[in-house]
């Protein structure tokens, strides 16, 4: 498992969305991440054997020169939302839906948004937040973009721990029960990590952890893998009352042949005193005989 974060800052600029839609589009060759896609990924193979990320999240942090929010957001709220949505149609979006995108901001802070979507997060501020003059001379986020990029990176994990559990179990196949209890109790080991710690550290910022953890499937995620656990222990109780009734199934056999055994061999030993050997065979060929009766009638019960 490998969770990678790249940040890159950019000069001052008109406010394009649709120009950094390209940039942050993994799928266009000539983008900003795909770019530094091919710097990661060789490593990103040697640790996790992909040579594919599988899941991309890109965050945009603006900050607004010279502009409050409440006055530059009527104009612009419809591209906010494009670049929100990495929307490269350019068609318009109905009012309505501008709304409902942005009435989800948990940002509490005066002249600033943040916004999270399926494929993308944003974090937009205007001109009063003074950590952003800065981070630009430092080229790191603003201090007021750490709390939700900190969220960001333990929902990411989240969903990665989770993601290799489910591959896990869905893609292990034990044929044995040790096997199988092995694999349970690795899956448990991993749940009770990730509600230790993971979920744990997201609680400081309540509203984004949890928009978040629905947002990118998270608790879908983890259904998911309660469900196969659940699944997981079905199939090893089954393969145990299995192996149970394979076990009860031969002794009842071994005991039934060898009780009517002894039945053969004291009716031999009266009638054939002297031969040791004919009373041998006939206490082997009873029992034999009587085990083979046995299975055919028991396999035929259990068929019925």
């Amino acid at each position: 498992m490998a969770v990678w974060e790249a940040w890159l800052s950019a000069p001052p600029q008109g406010f394009d969305p649709q120009r950094w839609v390209d940039w942050i589009d993994p799928d266009r060759s000539d983008s900003i991440a795909a770019a530094v896609w091919q710097h990661i990924a060789p490593l990103n193979h040697a640790l996790s054997g992909r040579s594919a990320f599988s899941a991309y999240l890109p965050l945009s942090v603006i900050r607004l020169a010279d502009v409050l929010l409440d006055d530059w957001l009527p104009e612009h709220a419809e591209r906010v939302i494009a670049l929100l949505w990495r929307d490269r149609l350019g068609r318009a979006l109905k009012p309505e839906v501008v709304e409902t995108e942005l009435a989800r901001d948990t940002c509490a802070r005066v002249g600033g948004i943040t916004l999270m979507g399926r494929r993308s997060a944003l974090d937009l501020h205007d001109w009063r937040d003074d950590s952003a003059a800065e981070a630009a001379q430092l080229q790191l986020p603003p201090r007021s973009a750490l709390p939700f990029l900190v969220t960001l990176e333990l929902l990411a994990i989240e969903r990665a721990v989770l993601q290799r559990l489910y591959d896990r179990i869905a893609h292990a196949a034990p044929q044995t029960i040790e096997g199988l209890l092995a694999l349970k109790k690795d899956v448990i080991d991993g749940l009770e990590e990730y509600y230790g710690s993971t979920l744990a550290s997201t609680r400081f910022n309540d509203v984004v952890a949890a928009q978040g953890e629905d947002m990118l499937g998270i608790v879908d995620l983890f259904d998911a893998v309660s469900d196969r656990l659940e699944m997981l222990s079905f199939t090893l109780t089954t393969a145990y009352q299995q192996r149970m009734t394979a076990l009860q199934f031969w002794l009842t056999v071994v005991f039934g042949a060898t009780e009517i055994g002894f039945i053969a061999s004291s009716i031999a030993t009266w009638y054939y005193a002297s031969g040791v050997g004919t009373v041998l065979a006939w206490t082997v060929g009873a029992a034999a005989l009587s085990g083979g009766i046995l299975v055919a009638l028991l396999r035929r019960k259990i068929r019925d």
